[in-house]
């Protein structure tokens, strides 16, 4: 059970408001490995955003939204890209160690904290369940603060993988469904357009309370919004997936009881 709570899914296609598209952001080597990113469906175009991004910090080695981007490509890489351990371990100690060392020049990175987070956890899962556990408490303290610096990065991302966490644990570890509800429902009010968070609250439901129609209900609400461009790679399955939860369970609404 503890283990499980490191197999995050945290979806980190969407990027804050303010820098989706970003005229700055976008413009030179830095906007080339950003567009390459955006493709990374094609996984060379996923390796390639990795390399840009490695060149240009690389020439701006203390500035934080490069490192981040860099820890992006290294976790989109080591969970979706590459197969071999070794290499998994590879890039997710290496995203882990870019944010992590972006952190020193600027704290404040709400996504450096994210990422820092999401690849330790995953590199402490391949490495084993003893470091799992003991870097546990770290994971969820840069969680936070991600959460209280950058509450809509990644589609609420950080209250996603709190709930993930509190839905492994067990309430005498700080977890439980209670717990794992009332941080995916905070994620859905920050990010109401995400499906990700739609489709977790549901399997939550069908898991945890073992309220199908409920599941359903809350299905439909993530259909009633605007399907995820393109380029939101993990949202455009998860909102597939809001679609194969309502033609499974095909029950009628029913209200989210407590």
């Amino acid at each position: 059970m503890l283990a499980a709570c490191l197999a995050l899914e945290p979806a980190l296609a969407r990027e804050p408001s303010s820098l989706d598209y970003s005229p700055v952001l976008d413009h030179g080597l830095l906007g080339e490995g950003r567009q390459a990113y955006r493709e990374r469906g094609d996984h060379e175009r996923a390796e390639e955003s990795y390399e840009i991004f490695k060149r240009y910090l690389g020439h701006h080695p203390k500035d934080s939204v490069a490192a981040w981007h860099l820890a992006l490509s290294c976790y989109y890489l080591g969970k979706k890209v590459f197969r071999a351990k070794e290499d998994k371990k590879r890039m997710f100690a290496e995203g882990r160690d870019r944010a992590r060392d972006a952190l020193r020049h600027d704290p404040a990175c709400g996504p450096c904290h994210l990422l820092t987070a999401v690849n330790h956890a995953l590199w402490a899962k391949e490495v084993g369940i003893f470091r799992a556990l003991v870097g546990l408490p770290r994971v969820r303290h840069h969680l936070k603060r991600a959460a209280a610096l950058e509450p809509a990065f990644g589609g609420a991302a950080a209250h996603r993988i709190l709930a993930n966490i509190s839905q492994a644990l067990p309430r005498m570890f700080g977890g439980g469904r209670k717990r794992a509800r009332k941080e995916i429902e905070q994620a859905i009010e920050i990010a109401p357009d995400e499906p990700l968070n739609y489709e977790f609250l549901a399997d939550l439901l069908i898991e945890d309370y073992h309220d199908p129609n409920a599941a359903v209900t809350v299905a439909r609400r993530g259909l009633e919004k605007p399907p995820p461009p393109p380029e939101y790679v993990e949202s455009l399955a998860a909102f597939e997936d809001l679609r194969e939860i309502v033609e499974q369970h095909g029950a009628g609404p029913a209200a989210l009881d407590d």
